[in-house]
């Protein structure tokens, strides 16, 4: 079995497309630009979250926009250039090797599209990661995978796209690594089709939340305070 890493020396690994290029499905529902704006308020409110968790050993965003950059900037988020731009999965991999040269013992990844997550959440993502080398948060509603950590940070490559969720299980399976799969509700919840622009979760989500408020979009208000996570690994 490969080393496990504390979570003090896991780095939170956040891989950002162009925001020009976000939420196409988005389109019959939201212009152009509501769809870069969305982008950016849940990427703010990803990097929020992941900047009030005093567990992690640093965030670094992933990325080949200058605007994605200076919001990473805004919550002293390290950027990591991806300069072929050839999709998440060669983004993370890229990652991966940057933040392994780092001296991290570990990788949380963490798509920038999960606004209702919460820090609880990644909390628990850390703690399940110090006792394996692999752990897996499936999307509620498509099979894919919402949120994916790794220790060491190059013990398997990343398998994101169509089914990813048991692809990933499969793969780490059958390296024989130690794997944890881990149902979180916030997480779990990213944002792709109309039907989920809309959440009653728990997870704060304020930038998200404000912006869909003002589009005229049903979405309850943000939770004022810290939340309450009732999910276990």
């Amino acid at each position: 079995m490969a080393t496990i890493a504390a979570a003090s020396k896991i780095c939170a690994l956040v891989p950002v497309k162009r925001l020009g290029w976000a939420k196409s499905r988005l389109a019959p529902h939201l212009t152009t630009g509501e769809r870069n704006c969305l982008a950016e308020a849940m990427l703010r409110d990803v990097l929020d979250v992941l900047s009030k968790v005093p567990q992690l050993g640093g965030i670094a965003v992933i990325t080949s926009d200058t605007a994605v950059a200076s919001i990473a900037n805004d919550y002293n988020a390290v950027v990591i250039d991806d300069l072929d731009d050839a999709g998440i999965n060669n983004a993370v991999r890229r990652g991966q090797r940057a933040l392994a040269a780092e001296g991290y013992a570990g990788v949380l990844v963490i798509p920038g599209d999960i606004p209702f997550l919460s820090a609880q959440e990644i909390e628990l993502a850390l703690s399940a990661l110090a006792d394996c080398n692999v752990v897996i948060t499936p999307a509620n509603r498509d099979g894919g995978t919402n949120l994916l950590g790794f220790s060491p940070p190059h013990v398997m490559d990343p398998s994101f796209g169509l089914h990813s969720f048991r692809r990933h299980l499969a793969i780490a399976r059958a390296m024989g690594l130690e794997v944890v799969v881990l149902p979180l509700e916030g997480a779990g919840h990213d944002i792709d089709v109309p039907a989920d622009l809309w959440s009653d979760t728990d997870g704060p989500a304020i930038q998200t939340r404000r912006l869909l408020a003002r589009l005229g979009k049903d979405v309850p208000p943000a939770c004022p305070g810290p939340t309450q996570e009732p999910l276990s690994p």
